[in-house]
């Protein structure tokens, strides 16, 4: 499917209050620019069909094409190799495969961005979080999906009639497990069937002992034998044995743990930020995030934080191809302003832009809950980095994600488990 249309010249308007000009092509010079969006998601389609309409103010003397890719993920990656090869090739594209991305960057076919996105403010508008290197240092997409976070969400009301602390500390989170397993409530649900969730569980424990670890372990300054990463390894070991968990958790996927939880059958659930929006509507808004309760009891009060991020290598793309490659950069920056727009004036999603610099509407029905997450994500020492979030191939991935559900299921111990995990890593 093609759009095209001639956008007409106005200033910038950028939400730190300065003004921008972009200038116009030569006299009678009509530039074209070529952005190719794989078809997998109707409503990002349709929100970026209606982008080539609303960026006619913002882009003068072009012509702006957007293309839909249908079919799957090989598909497209087939369809834009094919496209860069060509006499016309493509201006922007997008990635959502980092091995995808890799093939591109490591056949220098695609431009890192980290000074050109600099260069227009666009890392004074995003959080911390979105703003991911990858291996060779480099940034090549500019993130438009919204990032995803680990947490642990509670059911406000089990807590409440049963007159049970939320928890800020790990002790008092063994406190809580003991309550509800004496009340027959399943205190913590939890998808182990992958390994995945229980991986993310380990490291948002240890993500409260350092925020960076999950970087040092990535840049080769740290292992997870390590004291960080083994101190949250024991921690939820003590869960396990004290029966924290749905009976058999290795058996459960992510879907059937969080059913668990919405029937208020249990009064904690291990899971991503994308879920809660979901938890607040299936329980009549009687759901509220728990950042993960503080193993570093000397602190003298928890620090919430928590653990994922915007995927690596993940975005829209500029090939090195484009013989336009600064106005490239600005309209895929003006496309990923606009989704996000998108998303928190009619999703309430969690965006990757610091919405306290955006001159968006607020969604009519504000959730505070997703409010208050949001205020923690902009800062920067409250998120630690996500091991898994495309930061690492997906054999290693793989295999993390096997040991990590073999650990549940009790049959690796804490060193053999860390052991594991350090062998496949390196």
């Amino acid at each position: 499917m093609v759009i095209s249309l001639l956008v007409l010249p106005i200033l910038i308007s950028c939400t730190n209050g300065q003004k921008q000009v972009i200038l116009p092509a030569e006299k009678n010079e009509i530039l074209t620019l070529e952005c190719v969006i794989p078809y997998d998601d109707e409503e990002k389609a349709q929100t970026l069909k209606d982008f080539v309409e609303s960026v006619q103010p913002i882009f003068p003397d072009f012509k702006v094409h957007m293309s839909f890719v249908k079919g799957d993920n090989n598909a497209y990656n087939t369809k834009i190799k094919v496209m860069m090869y060509s006499d016309n090739p493509p201006d922007i594209i997008y990635s959502g495969d980092e091995n995808f991305t890799e093939g591109l960057y490591s056949s220098d076919r695609i431009l890192p961005l980290e000074e050109p996105l600099s260069d227009i403010g666009f890392w004074d508008l995003v959080i911390p979080s979105a703003k991911v290197s990858s291996d060779t240092g480099h940034i090549y997409a500019v993130p438009i999906d919204t990032a995803r976070y680990n947490v642990m969400l509670i059911n406000t009301a089990l807590f409440s009639e049963n007159n049970v602390k939320v928890p800020e500390n790990f002790e008092e989170l063994i406190n809580a497990v003991r309550e509800f397993k004496e009340l027959g409530i399943t205190p913590i649900a939890i998808g182990g069937k992958n390994g995945m969730s229980v991986y993310n569980l380990i490291e948002s424990f240890a993500g409260t002992l350092d925020h960076e670890i999950t970087g040092k372990i990535i840049d080769g300054k740290e292992d997870f034998s390590g004291k960080t990463f083994r101190q949250a390894a024991q921690s939820v070991n003590e869960l396990m044995s004290l029966g924290a968990f749905q009976e058999k958790p290795g058996t459960f996927s992510d879907a059937e743990a969080g059913d668990i939880f919405y029937l208020s059958e249990a009064a904690m659930y291990c899971t991503s930020s994308e879920n809660l929006k979901m938890a607040i509507n299936q329980l009549n808004g009687k759901a509220a995030v728990l950042f993960y309760p503080d193993l570093d009891d000397s602190k003298s009060s928890p620090k919430e934080i928590v653990s994922g991020g915007t995927k690596s290598d993940c975005g829209l793309l500029i090939p090195s191809s484009t013989k336009h490659p600064s106005e490239a950069v600005k309209l895929a920056a003006e496309m990923s302003k606009y989704y996000n727009k998108h998303l928190y004036e009619n999703v309430e999603a969690i965006t990757i832009f610091n919405v306290a610099n955006m001159e968006w509407t607020p969604p009519q029905t504000p959730e505070q809950t997703i409010n208050e997450l949001m205020l923690i994500i902009r800062q920067k020492d409250h998120v630690n980095r996500g091991l898994c979030e495309y930061n690492i191939s997906a054999d290693k991935k793989k295999s993390i994600e096997e040991a990590s559900a073999a650990f549940i299921a009790g049959l690796l111990s804490v060193d053999d488990y860390l052991k594991g995990m350090d062998i496949n890593l390196h």
